[in-house]
């Protein structure tokens, strides 16, 4: 009976291991990541220094889209990054600032423009419905997409320029 027992309790639990490594394959088989977002469209939201509605058009030059809010410690820290590497880069890429509005203040967002000297737009997603698409992963979150709309990149939160840099370049050739 001792026999019976100890077989069954060794096969039960290599089963409840197999089971689990079945569920983890397919979850890793099945998982997509977010920034294999496709735009089949373009996109329009709030420019923060006049109000009016902007488009971003994907059709002209690559573009990066930053997801930001002015109280992240990490949007903090890169933003002095963007700034440098959007001068050194604007004639080849578009880069688009888009602050998710519902979880921060309109005022501390202009400050923080200020503050950093941003002179790439700086888009409000009211909604939050353009970064909840992107999967909401962080802040700082940068999407690097061709011109077909191809998301081929992202980084999320807080990375050294050189790497960033990288994802630029990846862009450009």
């Amino acid at each position: 009976m001792k026999k019976l027992r100890f077989w069954v309790t060794y096969a039960l639990l290599f089963l409840a291991i197999g089971g689990m490594g079945v569920l983890i394959y397919q979850f890793y088989d099945n998982y997509s990541p977010a920034y294999s977002y496709q735009l089949d469209e373009s996109i329009t939201l709030q420019d923060l220094s006049n109000l009016s509605q902007v488009t971003i058009g994907y059709s002209e030059k690559p573009t990066v889209l930053l997801f930001f809010t002015s109280w992240c410690p990490y949007c903090n820290e890169d933003a002095p990054k963007i700034v440098e590497l959007h001068d050194k880069y604007k004639e080849f890429i578009n880069v688009y600032g888009i602050n998710v509005i519902q979880r921060d203040e309109f005022s501390e967002v202009v400050d923080y423009v200020e503050k950093y000297s941003i002179d790439y737009p700086v888009l409000l997603d009211q909604s939050n419905q353009l970064y909840t698409n992107y999967g909401s992963h962080g802040f700082p979150s940068m999407f690097f997409i061709t011109p077909k709309g191809e998301t081929i990149d992202a980084i999320v939160g807080s990375a050294d320029i050189s790497y960033i840099e990288q994802s630029f370049l990846k862009l450009i050739h």
